[in-house]
């Protein structure tokens, strides 16, 4: 599988695009019914990407959700 990525402002940093799948993986196995049910209702829950006809996550903001750095008091896993 190809993985795709991003420049990240003027350096060198890359953020790879994550599948569904790999993003419920990283956020402990949640379905996904309750991924799309979290993009609708969760602050600072990582956004879809589209990428031609896939829908992909960015990892950065999948991590900084995953490290708390998006949450708000409605946006508890």
């Amino acid at each position: 599988m190809r993985h795709l990525t991003t420049q990240i402002g003027d350096d060198n940093m890359t953020d790879r695009f994550l599948t569904i799948d790999e993003l419920a993986e990283a956020l402990g196995g949640l379905g996904r019914a309750s991924i799309y049910r979290h993009i609708k209702a969760l602050p600072g829950f990582p956004q879809p990407v589209k990428v031609g006809a896939a829908t992909r996550f960015r990892q950065s903001e999948v991590q900084a959700y995953i490290r708390g750095d998006c949450l708000t008091s409605k946006g508890v896993l």
